[in-house]
């Protein structure tokens, strides 16, 4: 069911946006450039995400909640609505399938070794579309569990590791140039730009206006988590082994250890992992579906759901079996795409519509 749902919500819902994969992705990225200093490239990329948040913010305040295209539509033509709407469907299209694929790679290399690839993606497809039918409010309220849960994790997590954290593992402070921190900070600002799904989902917040919060409230949990996480690998490994390792998170939780007689807890917390990302992927497939609904302007969209799931798996079979590749998009591609149209296109939507208004005001003037 497609009812509204409220700030708390849909803030919780921006965090399952963004953290699952970045928790996976973004460690030995950021490392590579900064090593110990990498906590000041969090900081730089939460910056400039809750500055993309302000903006999608204001396009969601000046469109009163109004879906997307839709006031694209009215206050520019139709043409220049759909041929946005295309652009942003590819786009979608392209970042849903990213998305499952390192799900897909994570499942292979930690869990089920010897299942075929394809297995896997329909596996996770079926039951992801199976979610995402139910609607954005029953995924909002499954999500809410799901994240009230990190106040169980992170203590267990903080607790089981205790013993292994050395402060001197984040020594010297300060050690990397600007240059290098701003480098190492480019990837984290793509993931904190996805705060922008906020456009789409706007039709189903119940507080429109509040979107700007929505997103601070969202990014700044994010950034929080992501900090401890990062501070607590760097401290229990040293920032050369985070280079190296392909799940460094992943290898932190694998040393966990209670006393003597509870060890080896990290497939609980691959578990829980799981849950979060299974919402991450519904709630890009549902943003996907959102923008093929105002794009063609189809007034239901649940008929469309299978086949678009359909072309998500196949360009996760197809465009991105390698994993080099899509690691060299990650790091290189990522931040281009995503600049253009978490950033730019919220920035247009904000020109066009001050342009408007001036043009309004003027022809009230003249009559």
């Amino acid at each position: 069911m497609n009812g509204k749902i409220g700030t708390t919500q849909a803030s919780m819902l921006v965090v399952n946006t963004i953290l699952p994969t970045a928790t996976v992705v973004l460690p030995v990225i950021i490392t590579n450039y900064s090593e110990q200093d990498a906590p000041l490239s969090i900081i730089m990329s939460t910056l400039a995400g809750l500055l993309v948040a302000a903006i999608v913010g204001t396009v969601i305040r000046c469109s009163d909640g109004a879906p997307f295209l839709d006031w694209v539509r009215e206050k520019s033509s139709p043409v220049v609505s759909t041929i946005l709407g295309l652009l942003m469907l590819q786009f979608y299209l392209d970042t849903t399938a990213t998305i499952l694929r390192e799900f897909v790679n994570f499942i292979k290399d930690n869990v089920l070794v010897e299942t075929p690839v394809i297995v896997l993606v329909i596996l996770i497809l079926f039951i992801t579309i199976y979610i995402v039918r139910q609607g954005i409010e029953s995924m909002a309220r499954v999500n809410s569990l799901v994240i009230l849960l990190y106040f169980v994790f992170v203590p267990l997590y903080l607790f089981g590791l205790f013993s292994d954290l050395n402060v001197h593992n984040l020594l010297p402070m300060f050690d990397h140039n600007l240059a290098e921190l701003t480098l190492a900070s480019l990837t984290p600002t793509t993931w904190m730009s996805e705060v922008a799904v906020l456009l789409f989902l706007a039709p189903y917040l119940q507080y429109p206006q509040r979107a700007r919060i929505i997103g601070w409230t969202g990014l700044l949990f994010v950034s929080a988590l992501m900090m401890f996480s990062l501070i607590s690998a760097l401290m229990t490994f040293g920032p050369d082994f985070l280079k190296l390792s392909a799940y460094p998170g992943f290898s932190t939780v694998g040393i966990i250890r209670i006393g003597r007689f509870i060890e080896k807890l990290d497939i609980l917390f691959i578990s829980y992992w799981v849950l979060s990302i299974y919402l991450k992927f519904a709630i890009f497939l549902f943003v996907t579906v959102e923008c093929f609904k105002q794009t063609f302007r189809v007034s239901s969209s649940r008929p469309f759901i299978g086949a678009l799931g359909l072309l998500i798996a196949l360009e996760c079979l197809f465009t991105w079996q390698s994993s080099a590749k899509l690691n060299n998009y990650n790091k290189e591609g990522r931040f281009v795409v995503f600049f253009l149209f978490n950033v730019l296109v919220p920035l247009g939507a904000i020109l066009l519509y001050r342009v408007q208004k001036s043009r309004s005001k003027r022809k009230g003037l003249e009559t």
